[in-house]
């Protein structure tokens, strides 16, 4: 815990500060998602200078907490939002699911035109503390902090200049067919029954078949003709059995935004280099590419 950076200006749930992690409520729960929905959600309203009550689409993802009423209506509820607003509600889908959201955002906008949506990200950390001592189980103490965003997305044309970045290409892999992958994060009591997730040393693996299957949808679409000629010829030359000169990724790249959980699977770029929007966690590891 004291080698994984957690230090005096770490973001950490409130509950876990007040020491209540062993014995959480649901109000408690609650309390930490809706200080990050409303402040991220009151703050994109007020930048964008868009209604709550102009949102078309709304998808909310939180894996590990799902109450009744959902958290989509949370939202919906304070913010008096449209009867005809479609509305999704992710949850137990690890880290993948922000992509995920912007994924069904993507979809929902070849069917419906000119509309506004939202996706709002967060965790729900405090009631899902570890508090056990199994050293597996406790990377999720270590990786991960309190946090959240609300981005807005729109395929109105008129808003194209206003846009802070476009969405280009996008793909989605589900990997959980593979038992391997299944079972390589997974929520689990420990012997001592304290419940948490379980990091098996599957998953470096796991996330590299998934990016590897991504990658091949991926970089075609990315990079320009002549890196991949470059690439088909050096490989047909040099061979497969005498290894061949990697892809330039930057070649068709500007920025890597690597999951801090899944970068030990990757080899590392050189400090210059950067990498598309990923997302590895299995078995689901979307990618995307934003402009």
């Amino acid at each position: 815990m004291v080698n994984s950076g957690i230090g005096e200006d770490s973001y950490i749930p409130k509950i876990v500060m007040d020491g209540k992690e062993e014995n959480p409520t649901l109000s408690d729960s609650l309390e930490e998602i809706d200080d990050l929905f409303f402040q991220t959600l009151d703050n994109l309203f007020s930048k964008s200078k868009v209604s709550p009550q102009e949102i078309d689409i709304l998808v909310v993802n939180v894996s590990l907490l799902s109450p009744v009423p959902s958290l989509t209506a949370r939202i919906i509820n304070r913010y008096k939002m449209r009867p005809d607003l479609k509305v999704y509600n992710l949850s137990g889908m690890g880290c993948s699911a922000s992509l995920i959201a912007i994924d069904i955002v993507k979809d929902m906008f070849k069917v419906y035109k000119r509309k506004f949506a939202i996706v709002v990200s967060t965790e729900s950390l405090g009631a899902n503390w570890y508090c056990g001592n199994d050293n597996s189980m406790m990377l999720s103490n270590c990786l991960f902090r309190s946090g959240g965003c609300s981005m807005l997305f729109t395929n109105n044309p008129d808003f194209k200049n206003r846009a802070i970045l476009k969405l280009s290409h996008m793909v989605r892999t589900h990997f959980g067919s593979n038992d391997e992958a299944y079972e390589c994060c997974i929520q689990v009591e420990d012997s001592k029954g304290y419940l948490g997730f379980r990091l098996t040393k599957k998953l470096p693996r796991a996330a590299a078949q998934a990016l590897t299957m991504n990658f091949e949808v991926l970089l075609p679409k990315i990079l320009p003709t002549w890196e991949l000629v470059r690439y088909f010829l050096v490989y047909m030359w040099r061979g497969k059995e005498k290894g061949t000169m990697g892809l330039n990724l930057k070649s068709g790249v500007e920025h890597f935004c690597i999951h801090p959980g899944g970068s030990a699977s990757l080899h590392s770029p050189p400090s210059s280099a950067v990498a598309p929007l990923s997302e590895c966690h299995c078995p689901a590891a979307p990618l995307a590419v934003l402009r």
